[in-house]
């Protein structure tokens, strides 16, 4: 039998202003492990996404992201310490602070381009 394993799986993302949207995540932590002409490679602790440059609305408004953290907490005192109002734009911004939902402890954030992000710690 042949092994199948897979190694990963990264989604592409909008960014309607790229350059912003790729210093967000910068921001945030992410580092840049490859590029490409309208793209990158975006990676914390050897999980990511391709941030592309390109962007449809209807795909940004919809684009829902789950970010597994271990301590919640931290993460909100991180995204706390960012500067949202005078760095980015708007639709960027944390939407809510850590909440109990599903029987575990999460928040949200959106991106520069509307993305949204659950950050959640399991119980």
């Amino acid at each position: 039998m042949e092994d199948f394993k897979v190694l990963g799986i990264a989604p592409f993302i909008p960014a309607k202003d790229f350059e912003l949207s790729k210093r967000f995540y910068l921001d945030l932590g992410f580092g840049i492990v490859a590029a490409i002409n309208n793209a990158v490679l975006l990676q914390l602790e050897g999980y990511g996404f391709w941030l592309q440059d390109y962007y449809i609305d209807d795909w940004a408004n919809n684009c829902m992201l789950c970010l597994y953290v271990e301590d919640l907490n931290a993460w909100h005192q991180r995204l706390n310490s960012m500067d949202w109002k005078n760095t980015y734009v708007s639709p960027a911004k944390i939407l809510t602070g850590p909440h109990e939902q599903e029987g575990a402890l999460m928040m949200q954030v959106a991106d520069p381009s509307g993305v949204l992000w659950h950050i959640r710690q399991n119980a």
